[in-house]
């Protein structure tokens, strides 16, 4: 378990630097300096942008603390078996991303074969 905020927000940014993946999130540069440097936990409003753009927990980005499978079993988003906490979010948060770097590039040919691929699943969902 990432003991400190700072462990968790390295978990978050993979191989990132920290003030560019600050600047992707929404936080500006002292701000998040703040934060990186002296382990301070961020405003309510930096939270919410840190949770939007990785997609994990508000209680594991505070807390670190995983919580128990048969406590969140029924929530719709949770499909793996004993999953760690906030896991999920993060692969959804990594999907998204290439989602996003496929649509910069604004080819008509990568954009139709994401919508195919999306059109599919949710083909297969139905």
């Amino acid at each position: 378990m990432a003991q400190t905020f700072k462990d968790r927000l390295k978990i978050l940014m993979k191989d990132s630097r920290p003030y560019s993946w600050s600047k992707k999130v929404g936080i500006e540069k002292g701000l998040f300096q703040y934060y990186w440097q002296k382990g301070k936990i961020p405003t309510y409003e930096n939270l919410l942008k840190i949770q939007r753009y990785s997609g994990c927990s508000l209680d594991w980005l505070l807390t670190g603390r995983n919580i128990a499978f048969d406590r969140i079993e029924d929530l719709p988003m949770v499909s793996e078996k004993n999953p760690k906490y906030g896991a999920r979010n993060i692969k959804l948060s990594e999907a998204m991303g290439k989602l996003r770097d496929i649509y910069a590039k604004k080819s008509d040919k990568d954009i139709e074969a994401v919508e195919y691929f999306i059109e599919a699943v949710l083909a297969k969902k139905s």
